[in-house]
This record gives C-alpha cells, sequence and structure tokens, in this order.
C-alpha cells in the first residue's frame, strides 16, 4: 500500500505578522504580483505592498474585479504570486501560480475556510455555480495567517470555519473506512483531523467570546489554527466524503440559487452524513452548532427542495462516491431521500 501527504511548505501565524514577517514572503523572490480585491487593498493590502517594496521586491498589483488571466500568464519576471483575501482571491493566486509556475504565498484574511493550506482551486461557471476543482503540483510555498487581522473580522467568518472543520474528522474516518485500500489516509492525517475536532470542540464557543468581548486568546489563535491548518491538512490528506459532496451537489444545482457560505451548508451536509452513517454523537455535533449560531436546515438558508430538486440532489451525491467522496456503498437513493427530507424543515 502507497501512502502520501502533502502540506504547504512554511505555516506562520499570530498577531502582526503581515507587518513583521513579510521577508518570509520576500525569501520567495524579488519580482511579485500581488493579488487582492477593493475592500482588502484599502484595509491592508496597500501598506503590505510598500512593506514588501521596502523589502527590496518589486510589487505588481491585481484586483480580482479586473482579472485577465491571459494578461498575467504572459507576463515575464515574476516570481512569486501573493495571495490577499478570502476564497475568491486564494482561488485566482493558486491558479495563476500554477500557469506560471511561479512561487505562491496565500495571506487569509479570515479563518472561514481551510483553503489556504491546500493545492486546489475552486471552478465556478459564468453565474456563479459550482463546476468542480482544479488540482495542482504543489501546496502554497507560504501560508501567513496574521491573527489579528482575522480577530477583527467579522465573527460570522470564524464560525463557518469552524463548521468548515467540524466536517474534517467525521469526513476522514469515512474516508479511511471505505476508500480503496492503496488510498487510504495516513496516520497523521487521521490525526491532524482528530486534533481539528477536538480542538474545535473544547475552544470554540471560547474563541468566539474572547472576540466579543475584544481578547485576542490562547483559545481563539487554537481555532484559527485548527479552522485553516489542521483543517486545511487534514482534508487534503485525510479526504472528502458526504458533506461535501452534499455541498458540491447543492451549489451545482442553477435552480437553487444557493447564497449561503461554504460553511454553513458543509455543516448541514455534516448533519446529513451524521444521520445517514448513525452516527451515536449526531446530538453533540448539532447542539454544538446550534450553540454557535449555525444553521441546521435547509430551510434556514432559503433553500425548499422540490421532489424532483431532492431526486437529483440524492443522485448527484450518490454519484459522488465514485468521484473522489467515498462512503458506504449500501447507502440507498431511498435512505438519501429521507435523509435530505430530514434537514429540509
Amino acid at each position: 500500500m502507497i501512502r502520501s501527504f502533502r502540506s504547504p511548505q512554511k505555516y506562520v501565524q499570530g498577531p502582526g505578522v503581515f507587518a513583521t514577517q513579510l521577508q518570509e514572503v520576500k525569501k520567495l523572490g524579488n519580482e511579485g504580483l500581488l493579488v487582492t480585491d477593493d475592500f482588502v487593498w484599502q484595509l491592508v493590502g496597500n501598506k503590505i505592498a510598500q512593506d514588501l517594496e521596502q523589502l527590496g521586491m518589486k510589487v505588481h498589483v491585481l484586483l480580482v474585479a479586473e482579472l485577465d488571466l491571459a494578461k498575467w500568464t504572459k507576463s515575464s519576471g515574476l516570481e512569486v504570486i501573493i495571495g490577499l483575501g478570502g476564497g475568491r482571491v486564494m482561488d485566482v493566486a493558486k491558479t495563476l501560480a500554477n500557469k506560471m509556475q511561479a512561487r505562491c504565498a496565500i495571506l487569509p484574511t479570515s479563518a472561514a475556510t481551510d483553503a489556504p493550506t491546500s493545492s486546489i482551486s475552486v471552478i465556478y461557471d459564468e453565474q456563479g455555480y459550482f463546476v468542480g476543482y482544479d488540482h495542482y503540483q504543489f501546496n502554497p510555498d507560504l501560508v501567513l495567517v496574521d491573527s489579528q487581522v482575522i480577530f477583527d473580522a467579522p465573527g460570522k467568518f470564524l464560525v463557518q470555519g469552524i463548521a468548515d472543520g467540524l466536517c474534517t474528522y467525521i469526513e476522514a474516518s469515512t474516508v479511511a473506512k471505505w476508500e480503496k485500500e492503496d488510498s487510504k489516509p495516513t496516520i497523521a492525517a487521521l490525526t491532524l483531523a482528530k486534533a481539528c475536532c477536538d480542538t474545535l470542540f473544547k475552544q470554540g464557543k471560547q474563541a468566539l467570546q474572547d472576540q466579543q468581548t475584544g481578547l485576542l486568546s490562547q483559545a481563539f489563535e487554537d481555532v484559527i489554527e485548527a479552522n485553516i491548518l489542521l483543517s486545511g491538512l487534514g482534508f487534503e490528506n485525510g479526504g472528502l466524503s458526504i458533506a461535501h459532496a452534499f455541498h458540491n451537489a447543492l451549489l451545482g444545482d442553477p435552480s437553487l440559487q444557493v447564497t449561503a457560505s461554504h460553511g454553513e451548508i458543509v455543516g448541514i451536509g455534516l448533519l446529513l452524513q451524521l444521520v445517514l452513517e448513525r452516527q451515536t454523537d449526531r446530538s453533540s455535533y448539532q447542539d454544538f452548532m446550534l450553540d454557535l449560531g449555525l444553521p441546521e436546515k435547509l430551510s434556514q438558508l432559503g433553500v425548499f427542495l422540490t421532489k424532483s430538486q431532492k431526486e437529483r440532489l440524492a443522485e448527484e451525491i450518490l454519484a459522488a462516491k465514485h468521484k473522489g467522496n467515498p462512503f458506504d456503498p449500501k447507502i440507498t437513493k431511498d435512505e438519501l431521500m429521507e435523509a435530505l427530507t430530514g434537514i429540509m424543515e
């Protein structure tokens, strides 16, 4: 049996690292492209660009609203792509780094997802509906996480990241059970995924309370690490199952016009998976999510499934077990339809 594990070359986290650790970005090259959006540019991007210039790096700036991939992929001299912002920015930065064979630094401004560490970009169509993933040969060279910037972001982003992180161990455990023998997760992947889950249950509520009272605490730092690093390494090396298959199927159906966040959707997908797998600790996950203010029903996301939509969703989820989201092959379409009914209203 062949086992594999992948990760970024370096992960740095702490308050103020966007000011004190930019030399880590400079080590990757002398000329870079800073990919960000208008809001983040005004918030921290302009200062980071100036500081990198002072370190001796020539910095170009690309705002994702003005995205022209063809223009930049033809550019010469760019040694490093810097993604500063959220999911869309990170996807674009990874795509450009891959196409240009450049180094890649990811600087997330929230802990809403575990995307910063991964070698994956999400693909959407022109209308914004989920299509699939681009997989790259390498993970980002550097992930630089400024916990003060994340602390200053709205608490809802941290909650969304907790929901995403809660899926990591449940899905990795399912993959370990049902994936074919030569693709099972490493001990390291399962250990990190378990540490992610344990940290979120132990520290999640405290981290949110501390943020509300203005205290950048150890609990908050631990939850950032769980949301980004532990969950990121856990999902990429442990694998995904029903919760993310549900997310992809839901966002892949244009008729539903789903606008909820990734974390909110996979959180409901996690509850769906726990029901289908008859997990005895389902109530502890559900109670914890309710305490955090996360939705548990599709109706809370403004999604109401018709019978045909529910049937199509069940078929898409079933098909996913042959496309990289393994789970118990004994789960039937009827069982999925019943479980989907249970999370509707």
